[in-house]
């Protein structure tokens, strides 16, 4: 197995998931804006390790990775997550998500 600096999502995810209880996060809106994330310190672990194993990926992987509660990755939630996560790591070759979602939004309004 890899060491902790070099694993990929697939594997943190493989990892965390060959445990006897794997971790579970509740994601979900608090207020207007203010998202909580809460879970006991393995799943709070477990989070940690995905995103640092997105922001270390090389270029030839995936700028974009994402769990969520209704889709791909929902057995790391709880029933009560309302919310999932989308990571992107810049630079990419299509340029920030959020840029293009405002710019999308803009020309909407027009």
């Amino acid at each position: 197995m890899a060491t902790l600096n070099n694993l990929t999502t697939n594997d943190v995810v493989r990892l965390y998931s060959r445990r006897q209880k794997p971790p579970k996060l509740t994601m979900a809106k608090l207020n207007r804006d203010t998202v909580l994330i809460e879970g006991d310190a393995p799943a709070l672990e477990f989070l940690g390790q995905f995103i640092l194993a997105h922001s270390r990926a090389g270029e030839n992987q995936s700028c974009h990775s994402n769990l969520h509660p209704k889709c791909a990755g929902n057995a790391w939630f709880t029933i009560e997550s309302t919310v999932g996560f989308y990571l992107h790591k810049l630079p990419c070759s299509d340029g920030s998500v959020l840029a293009a979602k405002k710019h999308k939004k803009k020309r909407n309004k027009q």
